[in-house]
C-alpha cells in the first residue's frame, strides 16, 4: 500500500509569507495551475480514494486529482492544517511559531491526529489512496516519522508537492519520498514501473 500526502495548491497568502491555518483561503490562480499540474501526474495510477483536509484549497486540490484518478473524494477532519492560533494570518517566521506565540496545536498533536487519520483511511481503503493535507501539518508528520531528519522546522514543502508514505510495521508509515513535484513523482513512478 502507498499514501500519496500532497499539499494543497498556492494561495494568495502563501506567496506573501502569511500563515494561513485553519483560515479558508482559497487557491490562487497560480496555484489552480500547480494543481492541474500535479493531478495529471496521477492519470493512470490506481488509488481508491483521495482524502482532503475540509479547507477549500485542500479539496479543490482534492477534486482535481480525483477527477484525474476516477475516484470519489473523502473529507477527513483529522487532515486539516495545524491551528497557529492568533499568528493566523501574519506574516512570520513558519520555522519558529513558537517564538510569536503561546496558543499554536502541539506539533506532537498535529502530527498524531495526522496519523490517526491515515491510519483510519488505510484500514477503510484496503490500498493506494491521495491524501490531500497542509505544509504545517504535513511537516509535522513527516518529522515525527523520521525523528526529526525532515518535517517541521527543517522542511520547506512546495505548493503541490507529493510525499510518499508506505506502512512500515502495522503502527506507522515510512517515508519513501517526500517534497516531490508532478514532474519529480511521474519520474519515479515511470521508473518504478519499468
Amino acid at each position: 500500500m502507498r499514501i500519496y500526502l500532497i499539499r494543497h495548491g498556492e494561495t494568495a497568502w502563501n506567496r506573501e509569507n502569511r500563515i494561513q491555518g485553519r483560515e479558508d483561503v482559497p487557491l490562487s490562480p497560480e496555484g489552480r495551475a500547480q494543481v492541474e499540474q500535479c493531478a495529471r501526474a496521477f492519470e493512470g495510477i490506481s488509488l481508491k480514494a483521495v482524502a482532503s483536509s475540509p479547507l477549500s484549497r485542500a479539496v479543490d486540490t482534492a477534486k482535481a486529482i480525483g477527477s484525474a484518478a476516477g475516484v470519489q473524494v473523502i473529507i477527513k477532519q483529522g487532515l486539516i492544517e495545524r491551528d497557529f492560533g492568533d499568528i493566523s494570518g501574519k506574516v512570520v517566521d513558519i520555522f519558529n511559531p513558537e517564538k510569536y506565540t503561546t496558543n499554536l496545536e502541539p506539533l506532537d498533536q498535529v502530527a498524531r491526529r495526522m496519523l490517526d487519520a491515515l491510519k483510519e483511511l488505510a484500514k477503510e481503503l484496503k490500498g493506494d489512496f491521495a491524501a490531500v493535507s497542509h505544509g504545517g501539518s504535513i511537516n509535522a508528520l513527516l518529522k515525527e516519522l523520521t525523528g526529526g531528519r525532515i518535517g517541521s522546522g527543517k522542511t520547506r514543502l512546495k505548493n503541490a508537492c507529493i510525499s510518499v508514505l508506505e506502512p512500515a510495521d502495522g503502527t506507522d508509515f515510512s517515508v519513501l519520498d517526500y517534497n516531490l513535484t508532478a514532474e519529480e513523482f511521474s519520474h519515479l513512478i515511470k521508473r518504478d514501473s519499468q
